[in-house]
This record gives C-alpha cells, structure tokens and sequence, in this order.
C-alpha cells in the first residue's frame, strides 16, 4: 500500500522513526520510508500504536504527520522516541472528551489522523515548543501545565493553554 505524501525530505532518503505509546507502552522503531515509497507493514504498525485508547479504534495516519516528526528529529537532533500521549481519536471519543474539557477541539485533527500530542524526553517542551512553530508546518498547540504539544498537519496556526 502506498499512500499520498508531501515530504520536508528527499524522496530517496530513507525515514526513521521511534514511536512509544504512553498508556499501551507499545513501541514502533524502525523505517517507515525506503527508496521513495512508505512501508505499508510500518504504516500499519504506526497506525495501530496510534489507535484510540478508549475504542481501540484505528485509522490510517497521514504520513505527512510522520514526515513531519521526522524532520523534526533531523532539525532538534532529538534521538528519544517520540511520546504519544494520543493519536488518532474517534469521534465519539472526541466528543466524550469535548464534554468533558472545553479545550478539545470539535472538529479535531486527531479525529481524521493528522495530529498527535507528544511528549519528549531528553527535550524540554519549551524547545520542542519553538521548534515545531519555526517550521511552520501545521498547528502546533503548547500544553505546559500537562507537559505535551499538539502537532497536526493542518493550516499553520499556534495556540496555548
């Protein structure tokens, strides 16, 4: 299976990723992008570690979100793994949680797989923060109280809570 892709990177490039899933301690580390094609069996995998914590629901992630912790591994230098604190969400888990927190975003990118909430060690989230708005790749939501940020593949924007 090949998915639709925009790439930061070169399209011989070969892309790696380590993935750790906070609530399943689930792990992805390896290629998820060789010799200009995404790797359907890491795909599925990353798909999988991203699946809805509260459906075990899953749904194919973009791959432009992967490209772009990929390059912003290659931009920090960062080498741990990225932290999911949630990927993909259902609809009805977004809403569950909207009723809940008036900062959960009715129509949220985590309901169509193009946004991730992460946490990085070895990084504080203030530098990972200003990392993610330099490259002005989609929105970038800064949680310092709760120790994440939000990136999504969506329209460039910036938010704080």
């Amino acid at each position: 299976m090949i998915r639709a892709h925009t790439s930061f990177a070169a399209e011989t490039s070969t892309r790696i990723i380590a993935l750790h899933c906070c609530w399943s301690d689930e792990n992805f580390v390896g290629p998820f992008f060789d010799r200009g094609e995404y790797l359907s069996d890491a795909l599925a995998e990353i798909d999988h570690l991203f699946r809805d914590r509260h459906t075990n629901g899953v749904r194919q992630i973009d791959v432009r979100l992967l490209d772009l912790l990929h390059e912003f591994k290659c931009r920090t230098g960062y080498r741990g793994s990225f932290e999911i604190v949630c990927g993909y969400r259902s609809a009805a888990t977004n809403r569950s949680l909207r009723e809940r927190d008036r900062h959960v975003a009715k129509d949220s990118r985590h309901i169509v797989g193009q946004a991730v909430d992460l946490h990085f060690y070895g990084s504080t989230i203030h530098k990972a923060h200003e990392t993610a708005l330099a490259m002005k790749a989609g929105g970038v939501g800064y949680y310092p109280g709760q120790h994440f940020i939000h990136l999504d593949v969506g329209p460039v924007r910036s938010w704080s809570v």
